[in-house]
């Protein structure tokens, strides 16, 4: 009987031989190929995920930038604004200013016209007539204390433009 155990040895050995190479065979040239050919596909796809993620970064950051210049635009817009409208308030304040005082003056004249006791022709000599208007010609100290006036006003919408600007 040694015969027949020996040779189903043998088959059994080969076999096993064989089963043993074809699974090592399939490791090598179908498992590994495969397994490799994914983890290329997956390393790719994190490439390409990395690679979109830092794009949209990009953008985003490219977008904040692109927002906080279109605001300072804005506070720009806004603080030129505001200084134009304080330069015309102190212009119209310096206008108004002006004539009432040139108003003012003319009342003066007149009153003190009135109140003149030498003759008429004297009297419109010493107190001539001024013009009531508000382009009349005050004297130098009222009119420089009136020009002294709007230039500080000027000087302080310039401060408060730069205060708001910076």
């Amino acid at each position: 009987m040694a015969g027949p155990v020996d040779a189903f040895l043998k088959i059994s050995l080969a076999v096993s031989l064989l089963g043993a190479a074809g699974s090592v065979g399939y490791y090598y040239s179908v498992y590994l190929p495969a397994r490799d050919v994914q983890m290329d596909n997956e390393r790719r796809l994190e490439e390409a995920r990395a690679d979109i993620a830092r794009k949209a970064a990009e953008e985003r950051a490219q977008q904040e930038r692109d927002a906080a210049e279109q605001r300072r635009a804005l506070e720009r817009g806004a603080a030129q604004v505001n200084y134009e409208a304080c330069i015309s308030r102190v212009e119209n304040t310096y206008h108004a200013t002006w004539a009432s005082n040139c108003k003012g003056v003319a009342e003066k004249v007149r009153k003190a016209r009135a109140n003149c006791t030498l003759g008429p022709t004297t009297c419109d000599s010493i107190h001539a007539a001024p013009d009531p208007g508000p382009n009349c010609s005050l004297p130098t100290t009222i009119a420089s204390s009136i020009n002294a006036s709007m230039q500080q006003g000027k000087d302080r919408c310039l401060q408060e433009s730069k205060a708001g600007l910076q």
